[in-house]
């Protein structure tokens, strides 16, 4: 009997956690330098519609930038109560932005 009081709050703390993450994570997560291997990395960034590769901001389009990011943030945040998968969520975020002007480059990098 002394197990059921210690499995009901296991149970209660593994199922009222939110293990899926946020969109605000989600979107952090789709940007920046990320590291697969030693010498193999993608770098990550949001740049206006039809730019390529590597792009250098004003700093009036970098202000644009995050306030779109916020803008689409919040709209997927307020369009539903419960969270789609981690995936879905990066597609999601994507479309909004391009929908916006903004698009996402991924570079491949090599460190040598």
């Amino acid at each position: 009997m002394d197990k059921l009081p210690f499995m009901c709050c296991l149970l209660a703390v593994l199922f009222g956690c939110n293990t899926k993450g946020t969109y605000e994570q989600t979107s952090r997560e789709l940007t920046g330098l990320e590291l697969i291997a030693p010498h193999l990395g993608y770098f990550k960034s949001w740049v206006p519609l039809g730019s390529d590769g590597v792009y250098q901001m004003t700093d009036e389009q970098q202000v644009e930038q995050v306030n779109v990011l916020n803008l689409c943030l919040n709209q997927l945040k307020s369009s539903s109560e419960a969270l789609p998968s981690h995936a879905l969520r990066s597609v999601l975020v994507v479309q909004c932005m391009e929908k916006q002007g903004w698009q996402l480059v991924v570079e491949e990098l090599y460190i040598t």
